[in-house]
Order: structure tokens, then sequence, then C-alpha cells
């Protein structure tokens, strides 16, 4: 993003004031960064500091994770082309590498190459190339060698799958059943915590959306916030603060409405955020659980007020119902039926629902090829948190990516430009995120402290990026009449 959109929009994350808005300048609430640690690990936690050591301290000179795997499938089409095979790669070729990038690269054409004979249905060949990248994949060692790692674990239980027979060593954590990320998310273990206070990279999306919900709910006298699939919800502590710091027209009510499929955990999340109300703010708060599917939503199950402003939030939720395109376009309806000012949408930009097996693979392995890149600049290579999080998290989205078809395959991602698409059909219009989301967006990448973390602007949305690579997209929109 353009330096000079970081100098726009620099007042204070707050609801505008009624009368004439002050041009005073503030950063976040600075509780903020604290109240995970605070409300939802019961104090446990210690404090996580602002610059967390790097494993990775050579420079920017060192190519990414993401470059590695580019270059690893632009040789494989050379090869291709050439109706050669991996044996015919020498050193010679990417010469200019580091000694362990160019390990790395040799790992990442392996995988690249494994998969591409499974795309043809060579199964023996796919498995003795996957024999070979376990000689050097790790789940502890550099990015690559990790992502190598949990891809070939999960190319494997797929050739298994296709060939009908059943794997006598199966990985330890593997999951027989669909892994529910939204259960593990709504009750927030140490290394979950741990690892998103470590990441601000993470909330450099939520951040923008929640000044988005902030610009639009202006002087309303009650607010009704509807969080669509909400996950560890401490983030909406930041915007509590933030309506509480208005003098001239105090809120009269902050409703807040999570739609979540575990009764138990969703009401805990909401402990979490009462208990931090009562301690921290002055307006009157509540807080309503929805325990359904998505896709059995009905619209009475919201308790409208004539009154109230409606406000909806949508993180990596409506992503998850791609497999079900009748259920999505059903919940689209109950949005627009909910009257909202505004609705933020934030999800992963990639396009891991591809049909063709090629096209998705690739897709997984350069989004989450940035993600452990990311992970491996701020957190040390051996903590505990960020490999309990890498082997339980991460590993089982790769394998439901990598292994499921059909209804089964849950974790499905696309692009910014298509979610445009499918809106236009719901009269549901993009609307520009103003400067002052810009401006807190930027605070949060900042605090990244690395120099890799850019921003960009698609159409009216804001592309997250890392070290180039688009990985997250935040989003406002409007509803047409």
């Amino acid at each position: 993003m353009d330096s000079s959109l970081a100098n726009k929009g620099k007042d204070q994350m707050q609801r505008p004031r009624c009368a004439e808005e002050k041009k005073e300048n503030s950063c976040l609430p600075s509780a903020s960064c604290t109240i995970l640690q605070k409300h939802c690990c019961g104090g446990e936690m210690r404090e996580m500091p602002h610059d967390i050591p790097s494993s990775n301290t050579s420079g920017s000179h060192v190519p990414s994770t993401v470059s590695i795997f580019e270059m690893a499938r632009a040789q494989l089409l050379q090869q291709t082309s050439k109706k050669e095979d991996s044996s015919s790669f020498t050193s010679n070729t990417y010469y200019g590498l580091y000694p362990q990038a160019l390990k790395d690269f040799e790992l990442a054409l392996l995988l690249q190459d494994s998969a591409e004979m499974f795309s043809k249905r060579h199964y023996d060949r796919a498995t003795e190339l996957l024999r070979l990248c376990n000689l050097s994949a790790s789940p502890s060692g550099t990015p690559v060698q990790r992502v190598v790692y949990y891809f070939c674990e999960a190319l494997r239980q797929r050739i298994d799958k296709e060939k009908g027979t059943l794997s006598l060593n199966r990985p330890e954590g593997w999951e027989e059943k669909p892994f529910d990320l939204d259960k593990v998310l709504q009750n927030p273990k140490p290394f979950a915590v741990v690892c998103y206070q470590s990441s601000p990279f993470f909330q450099v999306p939520q951040f923008a959306g929640i000044q988005a919900i902030i610009d639009n709910v202006k002087s309303a006298k009650r607010v009704h916030l509807i969080d669509f699939g909400v996950k560890i919800g401490s983030h909406w502590a930041v915007l509590m603060q933030a309506l509480d710091n208005v003098g001239d027209c105090p809120l009269e009510l902050l409703k807040i409405t999570a739609v979540a499929t575990s009764k138990q955990m969703v009401e805990e999340i909401g402990q979490r955020l009462s208990s931090f109300a009562a301690e921290n703010i002055k307006f009157p708060f509540s807080f309503k659980a929805v325990v359904s599917e998505m896709k059995d939503l009905c619209k009475d199950l919201f308790e409208l007020d004539t009154n109230e402003v409606v406000a909806v939030y949508s993180e990596y939720s409506l992503g998850g119902m791609l497999a079900w395109p009748n259920h999505l376009e059903s919940v689209l309806r109950l949005i627009k039926s909910l009257n909202p000012c505004v609705m933020v949408v934030i999800d992963s930009e990639a396009n891991t629902n591809a049909p063709i097996f090629m096209d998705r693979f690739n897709e997984a392995l350069f989004l989450y090829g940035a993600f452990f890149d990311y992970l491996d600049v701020c957190m040390e290579r051996d903590n505990h948190y960020r490999m309990t999080f890498e082997g339980l998290i991460l590993r089982n989205i790769i394998q439901n990516i990598i292994t499921c078809e059909g209804n089964e395959r849950t974790f499905r991602n696309v692009r910014l430009e298509v979610w445009r698409d499918l809106f236009e059909k719901f009269g549901i219009k993009e609307t520009e995120l103003g400067e002052s989301s810009l401006y807190q967006a930027n605070l949060m990448a900042d605090r990244c402290g690395h120099g890799f973390s850019t921003l960009d602007m698609n159409g009216k949305g804001l592309l997250i990026k890392w070290k180039g690579s688009p990985i997250i997209f935040a989003s406002a929109w409007k509803f047409s009449p």
C-alpha cells in the first residue's frame, strides 16, 4: 500500500461524535492486546512481547517460502514440457540460492512432482517421490520442510484413499471425522492464544473491520452486532472500548449476537465479554448466543428491535458454506432481511475451491506456505505452542483440502473477486473501507516489525500480504433495498 495511506484517517478508533468531530489522534485502546490473556485463559497466560524473536534473521534477500514453491512449480512445468523428470534437475539450475534454500527448493520440487504424478494416477511413482520427500521433511524444520511434511502426509492419505487401501501407519492426530475448526477456536487453548498474540498480522483485517463497523453505526443509540460464526470473540472488547470513549452521545445499548454450533463454547465467549464489559465500559451490554448450523438460521432467532442499528460480521464463515451453494444463498438472503447498515467480510485470498486437483493443490500450497513463513518470522521453530498450532490447526485444514472431495471438503476459499460476483446477484454492493479503517490496518501491520507485511487495495477491498503474497482480504458491503 502506498505509504500515504498510512497518513490518512488518523482519527482514533472511535464512534463519530454527535457534535463536531474532534481531530485528535490516538492509538488503539491500550488494554485491547491483553484481553485474550486475561479473559480467555483465566489469567494464566503471560503477556507476549510485541517484538517476537525471529527464526529467520538473514534478511529480506532470502527467498520466501512461497517463492521457493513458485520456483519449484516453474521448474516442474519446464521439465514436463521437455518430458523430463525430477532426476534431471541439477543444483546449477538455481546456483544463486544459498545452501539451505537450495535444499528447500529440491524438496519443494519433489513434492510438486509427486502431486503431479498423483493427478495423472501414477500412484506408485507419486508414493516413491513422497518417500524421498520424507527423508528431509520435518514438522520442526524450515518453513518449507514443515509445509512439505504436512502436504506429504495428506497426499499419502489421498493416494491410499484412491487405491482403496487403508494406511497401516496413519499419523498421530489424523482426523477420521471432519475437523471442526470453530469448536477449537471457540474454546481457546493456550497454544491458540499465544499464536494469536504473537501474530498481529492476522489481526490486521479484524481491526480494519471493527473500524468499518464503527464508521457505519455513527451516532446510533442502540447497536446490534451479529457475528456469523464467532471464533474466539475477544476482538469485540476492542469495539466496546472504542464505543465507550464517546462522551457526547453515549450508547444506550450494545447487543452482540454470536452464531455458533456449540452452546457451551459460545456461552463461555459471552461470559468473557460480559465480564470485560462489567469491568471496563459504562453503557449497557447484552450478549445472545444463537446455537445453530448456518444453514438452519432464521430471522426470528436474532430478536431484532425496530430502534436498533444492525451490523453484520463474518470472519472465515461464508467460505465454509461454498460446498453447499443453496445453503450459502439462503444465508445471504437471511442477512439481507436483517437490514444491516454494513456487512464486514474477512476471508482468505485464495482459490482452494478449484475443481482441478493440481490447481487446488498449488493454491493451498502457496497460501499455507505463506502462513508457515509468517509463523517462522514471529516465533522460534522449537516453540511448543507454534508446533501445536501447526500440528493441530494447519495440519487438519491441509488434510481436508487435499484428501477430501464433495461435501466432505469443508475448507474452501475463493478470491475477493468471486465474492463480488456472487454478492452482486443479491444486491450486495461493496463499499469503501474508510480512511480510519486503513489507518487501523496499518497500525496493526506495523506491529509485525519485520518489514514483510504490506497492504494493497483490490477495488474497494483491502488485501493483506506477506512477502508479496496475498493471504487475507477485508471488505465492507452495503445492501440495496
